[in-house]
């Protein structure tokens, strides 16, 4: 099941528990409750035909991963796009891709100074470095592949690391900030940078070049926080005036029915949007 096209799985696809937290986070993510509705634990369960069991504990789950919002005594709400947050978020991800870069180059260049040998684990390093960015392409008139583009990129440079945190951290921030970065890839251009962008960083990543991959990981950065009010605006308007996911059972029931069709090769089959 994708909505919006993300995929998202969990250690269990085939239970309740499964195929309600893969549907409400994929929903969460691409902000298809109206900002600041309540949602509503029994009105959920009907929509997926399922108990309140495994929508109670998913909400909570949500909300743990910061893609809900509570409050005391009156339970869960969806969220608004914050600019300041989004913002943050933007900021911490490229201190965690520059930490990654750092800590994987920056053991290299250790290795070599004063002519020593490098290390096989460094060496391995190094070759991971040089492919990390070598993810399939996207087809440009799909914003979604371009942005999973970027944050497969993204990920594979963290996983350089070895650091399952800053891999878990990564991941969550890629969830929280996949609405905004798919609206600002929705223009044509923005799609040929971000393809540019991985090509300029795997290029750094081949040469061993620490100073180059944080200077093109820095620009992005730059970039994309002078288009964030633009784009967090633009997100409030879509998500005001988009039908909310909630009033739209039909699609609930088509994309729960998704997920219980037989799993193929240990993945579930998907739809998209």
């Amino acid at each position: 099941m994708s909505i919006g096209g993300r995929e998202h799985e969990t250690s269990d696809n085939t239970s309740d528990h499964g195929r309600v937290y893969k549907c409400l986070k994929a929903a969460t993510i691409d902000y298809r409750f109206r900002p600041g509705v309540q949602i509503m634990v029994g009105e959920l369960a009907e929509r997926l035909r399922v108990s309140s069991t495994p929508v109670r504990e998913t909400l909570i789950r949500l909300q743990a991963e910061a893609l809900l919002e509570t409050t005391a005594r009156r339970g869960f709400f969806a969220k608004t796009l914050n600019l300041k947050e989004m913002i943050d978020l933007v900021q911490m991800r490229f201190l965690i891709l520059k930490s990654s870069i750092e800590l994987t180059l920056g053991a290299v260049g250790k290795s070599r100074k004063g002519g020593a040998k490098s290390t096989p684990a460094a060496s391995d390093s190094v070759g991971a470095a040089a492919s990390a960015c070598a993810v399939p392409s996207f087809a440009a008139s799909l914003p979604d592949d371009a942005v999973q583009y970027v944050e497969k990129a993204d990920e594979a440079v963290v996983a350089l690391s070895q650091n399952d945190v800053m891999t878990r951290a990564l991941a969550n921030l890629n969830d929280r900030t996949h609405y905004v970065r798919m609206l600002d890839i929705e223009a044509p251009e923005r799609a040929s940078v971000a393809r540019s962008m991985v090509g300029k960083l795997s290029a750094a990543l081949i040469q061993k070049d620490c100073a180059a991959a944080i200077t093109i990981l820095k620009r992005a950065r730059d970039e994309h926080i002078e288009r964030m009010p633009a784009l967090v605006k633009e997100g409030i308007s879509r998500a005001y005036t988009s039908p909310s996911w909630i009033a739209m059972p039909s699609r609930a029931d088509a994309n729960m029915a998704a997920l219980r069709k037989p799993m193929i090769a240990g993945r579930v089959t998907f739809t998209q949007r």
